[in-house]
């Protein structure tokens, strides 16, 4: 028994411990001319090189869609809301251009006003005055009379007619980008009644949107009013804007009327016998007053009560224009504040589809360069495998 605890045991020839099995098959598929371990972490290596790329542009661009192969449908509708956003720009460019103009008119319109104001005011004034002497009874139109001229209401006149240049070059002055909603010249190509202002207000649907502001809604001058033919001062004019011709002022006492002009007046051509208008200045409305009391012995009190009613009226007139622009202006800057809303709405959208998340992507990029230094260093690993078998032949 002693001598059976004592003697070692030996293995069967035939049978082998697992290790040295499993170390027999790794060494028969190691190869010198292929390293396939290699083969695989370089492989790993290029896969996450290209991913490291596109993560490395999303975070450089901000762009997770950033062509079609990114993602089609993404791209194509971002490509078509980038378009449309940067049509909504130029809507706001022409919204501006449109604000600029309106805003210029209802400027020069506020000076127009202030300007007949006072001139109301000193038309009263003129009436409490002592009635001035008139040399000629019959005088050509526009002239002035040297007797009249030696008066206090020749004084006041004078005032009125610069305020009248003041108004004048107010409405000529009133132009932004080349359109004058206030003034229209002489032998324009379109009739001040033809003439529309279309303003850019919008872009939906592939479409420009407009707005229509019709020209005898805003104009205050027309020197080419006289264009229209009519037969009598007063007859009816669709060419005619507020202070254009002659205004016929009704006179207490008697049957004849008393006309004044502002601006302009229509003559007849010498040529061709059409009707035009032609500038005046000075107009002397007061001695257009003065001299048909005087001629046709009219209640000098009653005419002047009626001059300053009639410019009242065009006052009240005025103001009501300014209204119009007025609202004009009220509605493009809502149109302004609609189309920037509309603007930030539609950005807001194609970063959702296309904007890469910053901070996701950030985190990407740290554990691809962190996979990526794990792989060359597998690379380096396998590489090291065929050093081994050359030190078998040692």
């Amino acid at each position: 028994m002693n001598h059976i605890r004592g003697a070692a045991i030996a293995a069967p020839r035939h049978m082998t411990m697992p290790h040295s099995r499993n170390l027999t098959v790794a060494r028969l598929m190691t190869s010198i001319l292929t390293n396939t371990s290699a083969m695989s972490a370089l492989s790993t290596i290029r896969l996450i090189g290209a991913r490291l790329d596109d993560e490395s542009q999303r975070l450089s661009s901000g762009l997770r869609v950033k062509t079609a192969a990114d993602n089609a449908a993404y791209w194509s509708i971002s490509t078509t809301m980038r378009s449309d956003v940067k049509a909504m720009g130029a809507v706001t460019d022409s919204i501006g251009l449109a604000m600029g103009i309106v805003d210029t008119a209802y400027a020069a319109m506020e000076t127009v006003r202030q300007s007949f104001v006072e001139i109301r005011n000193l038309a009263i004034t003129a009436s409490d005055m002592p009635k001035p002497g008139m040399r000629d009874i019959v005088k050509p139109a526009f002239s002035l009379d040297p007797e009249y001229a030696k008066s206090d209401v020749y004084k006041i006149d004078v005032r009125i007619q610069q305020l009248q240049d003041q108004a004048r070059g107010a409405m000529l002055a009133a132009s932004f980008a080349g359109v004058n909603l206030l003034y229209h010249e002489k032998n324009e190509p379109v009739k001040a009644s033809q003439q529309v202002f279309s303003f850019v207000i919008g872009y939906a649907d592939g479409k420009v949107q407009t707005m229509d502001v019709s020209a005898m809604d805003t104009l205050l001058l027309n020197d080419d009013f006289g264009s229209y033919p009519t037969s009598y001062p007063g007859e009816y004019n669709p060419e005619k804007t507020l202070f254009d011709g002659s205004d016929i002022i009704d006179a207490p006492g008697t049957f004849t009327p008393a006309a004044i002009y502002w601006f302009n007046m229509p003559l007849s051509n010498p040529v061709t016998g059409d009707p035009e208008a032609y500038p005046v200045s000075p107009t002397y409305i007061l001695q257009s007053i003065e001299n048909h009391v005087v001629r046709h012995d009219s209640d000098r009190q009653g005419l002047y009560s009626n001059l300053v009613a009639n410019i009242d009226k065009k006052i009240e007139q005025l103001t009501s224009n300014m209204a119009y622009v007025g609202s004009v202006q009220s509605a493009l800057n809502t149109y302004d504040e609609l189309n920037k809303k509309a603007i930030e709405t539609a950005t807001k959208g194609i970063g959702r589809l296309v904007d890469a998340d910053m901070a996701v992507t950030s985190v990407k990029l740290r554990a691809l360069e962190a996979q990526q230094q794990l792989a060359i260093q597998a690379l380096g690993i396998a590489n090291s495998e065929p050093r081994r078998i050359l030190e078998l032949f040692r």
